[in-house]
C-alpha cells in the first residue's frame, strides 16, 4: 500500500507532531536567507500532483479514519501552483473524515506570489493555519539576514490573507538583531504583531547552524542580553488575543501563555529563571546549541 514518501531532511514545527505530513515541495524555493541552513542541501522541487495524489489515497482506511491534522512541507508549501494546490486540499479532506486542519509553512515570496481570491479559494478548500519566520519585524536586521522581504511590505499581505479566514503562527528569532540591534529588533517586531495580530506567536533562539554566515557576523548577544529581549517582547504585545508559545529546542526559558492577558505571569517567569542563571554565572555565556542533522 503506497504511503507518504519523505525527502530527508523533513522539518515541521512542534505543534504539528501528531500531524500526517505530505511533502508537496522538497527545500525551500527561496533558500537565501544568511541564518538558514535547513535546505542548503537540498534542491527545491514542486512534487508533480498525480504522484502527491497517490499518496494521500494511498493511506488505509483504517489510518485515514483517525487523521485529525495534515500538514504540507516543505519550507514553503503554499508556494504550490493554486489551482493544483487547490485540486490537493480537495484530495485530503476526502480522504480524511475527521480532518480538522490543513496547515503549512510561508515564505514571504509564496504570501506575495498569490492574491486575496487565490487565499480565499484555499481557505473555503481547508487550508487553515500558515506558520510565517518573520524573524524580525526591524528591515535593517531582516536585510543582513538576507530575508528577501521588508517587514512594512509583508504587513499588509499578512493582513488581507488574515481577512480571508487563515490563520497565522508567526515566529520570532531572539538575538536576530545581534547586540547592536536589539532594541530595535525588539521594538519593531512587537509592533509588527500589535498589527498583524495572528493567532499564534512564538520565540525561538538564534543559534550557530551549518550556514554560519549571519551568527559570524553579528556580536553575538549574551544569555542575559535574550532575558532582557524576552522581557522587552512580553511588554511590547499589547494588542490582539495570541496564543504564545517560547518551548522550541533553543529557547533556554520555556514560556507558554495568551498575550498580552497573561504578559505579568509571563515576565515573573523570566524575572525568576534570570535569577537561577546568574545563580549559576550564566548571563553572559551564549546558549551552547548548534542544530545537528
Amino acid at each position: 500500500m503506497p504511503m507518504p514518501r519523505h525527502t530527508e531532511p523533513l522539518y515541521r514545527p512542534p505543534s504539528e507532531a501528531d500531524s500526517l505530513i505530505f511533502q508537496i515541495t522538497e527545500g525551500c524555493s527561496y533558500n537565501k536567507c544568511a541564518f538558514c541552513g535547513m535546505y542548503i542541501d537540498k534542491p527545491f522541487r514542486i512534487k508533480p500532483l498525480n504522484d502527491i495524489l497517490v499518496e494521500i489515497n494511498g493511506i488505509p482506511e483504517q489510518y485515514a479514519m483517525r487523521v485529525h491534522r495534515v500538514f504540507l512541507a516543505d519550507g514553503d508549501g503554499v508556494i504550490y501552483p493554486t489551482d493544483e494546490l487547490a485540486v490537493i486540499l480537495d484530495a485530503i479532506s476526502a480522504k480524511f473524515p475527521a480532518l480538522r486542519r490543513i496547515s503549512s509553512y510561508a515564505g514571504p515570496q509564496a504570501l506575495m506570489k498569490k492574491s486575496a481570491d487565490e487565499w480565499k479559494l484555499l481557505h473555503e478548500k481547508g487550508l487553515k493555519l500558515l506558520y510565517f519566520g518573520l524573524e524580525s519585524g526591524n528591515n535593517e536586521v531582516l536585510a543582513l539576514m538576507n530575508k528577501g522581504m521588508k517587514a512594512d511590505k509583508i504587513l499588509p499581505k499578512v493582513q488581507e490573507i488574515r481577512a480571508q479566514g487563515i490563520d497565522f503562527s508567526v515566529m520570532v528569532i531572539l538575538g536576530g538583531g545581534g547586540r547592536k540591534l536589539s532594541h530595535a529588533h525588539m521594538e519593531d517586531s512587537t509592533a509588527w504583531l500589535n498589527a498583524a495580530k495572528p493567532k499564534y506567536v512564538s520565540l525561538l533562539t538564534l543559534f550557530l547552524r551549518r550556514k554560519r554566515d549571519y551568527f559570524n557576523s553579528i556580536e553575538k548577544p549574551s544569555i542575559g542580553d535574550l532575558t532582557d529581549e524576552i522581557r522587552r517582547f512580553l511588554t511590547g504585545i499589547n494588542e490582539g488575543n495570541m496564543i504564545f508559545r517560547s518551548n522550541h529546542v533553543s529557547n533556554f526559558v520555556p514560556l507558554e501563555g495568551v498575550l498580552p492577558k497573561d504578559k505579568e505571569k509571563l515576565l515573573k517567569k523570566v524575572n525568576e529563571a534570570e535569577q537561577i542563571l546568574a545563580s549559576r554565572g550564566m548571563l553572559e555565556q551564549y546558549p551552547d546549541f548548534y542544530e545537528e542533522f
